[in-house]
């Protein structure tokens, strides 16, 4: 889903822009959702009667209560105001106020323009660009979306930057002994609108000589398409494509939000319609979508410690990235034209609202780790219940399972353990044969009390499995030297 729509013409315009604001599986269409772009706290919410989604500014015309706290009207379907009742329509006008004295200024009231709440333009998009022009490929799976402690430009640099690969993520998707020179060759102007474009020359491992070798598995080109989208756009073969979409929103200027997904072209039209939003692979894949999401962690997680870090280090220097960075090679050339983007067409990055720092956006600012002067421990930099999980209806649903049954094999280990041990002590109060169960009944074979323990024991080890398997939809603290 996104949010405000561009220009055609002119200088490049911060808020007047297509923002990703959320994947469609994560907002729920019976209670309103909120969420926060360029510093702007919103309020997004299903109008059942139109059958469409909206946004507002997350205030209440009456007195600033947040309407994300609201609720729908079933009858009308309108967006109610919890604190006071007061009730909006799909145009954001006043359409009722409980405590109007009589219905003749209730009427004008609801007339007034100060009882409007801001609109923002919504639609629903699957975002799919098409390579050269062509058909746009089918997304494989739903959206991966995460908050991040860290700016939307420090997120852009990480996603602008092949050259990284296969060091901050060696055994994960990467290899240290791939890594090397990374040739990017600008295509094409850089401009306000279109960005730019990267065509990848080639890469030599460290220490190899003559021409650049094989690029297998990094982007053949890759797009920045502002204010949002980075695509990697990678041969498949034939005439086919594999497209990584990766956004970047800027929150508040030292957070912002990870969208991530993956397309193709090169699959058969019948393969295409059951990948589709309506089509009958797409519960199966929205229902195991946290596998997916949880190897995607692990890659956040290896380019996360550097980016926050990175970005303190750039603040506590002063001087701007000219000054900070030492950019020798032609791997960083992405950043430097998504540096040069920003400082010569783009104003210098996000405009945030004036009252940004203020009470509302405060949470954000702690989360970022500005507040106080207080730096993030790393478990909250790599907090991925608080950042994902809790917003993911995948991940939320596996998460609850994991739990549960881990609590009922820890039950049952306790419980086996504990009548193991009686069956013992029976046994060894009471005279006559060890209890045991032989074929027809008879007394001999395998020990019961053997066998209670190692079910108790297969039990205990299951639910220190499903422990571990918890942790990874909540934090998993990512060591590089250990790699």
């Amino acid at each position: 889903m996104q949010m405000a729509a561009a220009p055609t013409t002119g200088t490049f315009s911060w808020q007047q822009q297509w923002y990703p604001l959320a994947p469609v599986s994560y907002l729920p269409q019976d209670r309103p959702t909120a969420t926060t772009v360029l510093g702007r706290r919103l309020v997004v919410w299903w109008h059942a009667p139109s059958r469409s989604w909206r946004a507002f500014e997350d205030r209440c015309a009456h007195r600033l209560a947040p309407l994300s706290e609201g609720r729908l009207e079933p009858v009308s379907g309108n967006l109610q105001c919890t604190l006071h009742g007061w009730e909006f329509g799909p145009e954001g006008r006043c359409e009722r106020v409980p405590q109007a004295d009589s219905p003749q200024q209730g009427a004008a009231a609801c007339r007034s323009a100060r009882a409007c709440v801001a609109t923002f333009p919504v639609q629903e998009e699957q975002l799919r660009p098409a390579p050269d022009g062509g058909t746009p490929g089918v997304l494989l799976g739903d959206w991966y979306m995460r908050d991040l402690p860290v700016s939307f430009d420090s997120l852009l640099e990480n996603l602008l930057d092949p050259a990284h690969v296969h060091w901050a993520h060696h055994g994960v998707i990467g290899s240290r002994s791939r890594g090397g020179p990374v040739q990017l060759n600008q295509e094409g102007s850089l401009t306000a609108q279109d960005g730019f474009r990267l065509r990848l020359g080639g890469q030599r491992a460290p220490g190899s000589t003559g021409s650049a070798g094989s690029t297998s598995g990094m982007p053949a080109a890759t797009h920045f398409v502002p204010p949002s989208l980075v695509w990697l756009e990678m041969p498949t073969g034939g005439r086919g494509h594999f497209s990584m979409l990766f956004y970047a929103v800027p929150v508040s200027p030292t957070s912002c939000r990870f969208f991530a997904g993956y397309s193709t072209d090169a699959v058969p039209a019948s393969v295409r319609r059951l990948l589709q939003p309506a089509g009958a692979l797409a519960p199966v894949l929205h229902a195991f979508q946290f596998l997916g999401d949880l190897g995607a962690h692990e890659v956040v997680d290896g380019d996360l410690i550097h980016i926050f870090w990175q970005e303190q280090a750039l603040r506590r220097e002063g001087g701007g990235w000219r000054r900070a960075y030492f950019m020798p090679a032609r791997a960083d050339r992405g950043v430097v034209l998504l540096r040069r983007w920003l400082d010569e067409l783009a104003g210098g990055g996000p405009e945030y609202p004036g009252r940004w720092a203020s009470a509302a956006t405060q949470p954000l600012i702690a989360a970022a780790g500005s507040s106080q002067g207080r730096a993030l421990s790393r478990r909250e930099i790599l907090d991925r219940y608080e950042q994902h999980t809790r917003h993911c209806p995948s991940c939320r649903r596996a998460l609850a399972t994991v739990q549960a049954t881990r609590q009922a094999l820890q039950l049952a280990a306790a419980t086996g353990f504990a009548s193991a041990f009686t069956l013992v002590l029976i046994q060894a109060l009471l005279p006559g044969p060890p209890l045991g169960l032989a074929p027809g009944g008879r007394a001999g074979g395998a020990s019961l009390p053997l066998m209670v323990g190692a079910a108790a024991l297969t039990a205990g080890l299951g639910a220190e499995a499903l422990r571990r398997l918890e942790r990874s939809f909540v934090f998993v603290d990512y060591v590089h030297g250990g790699k």
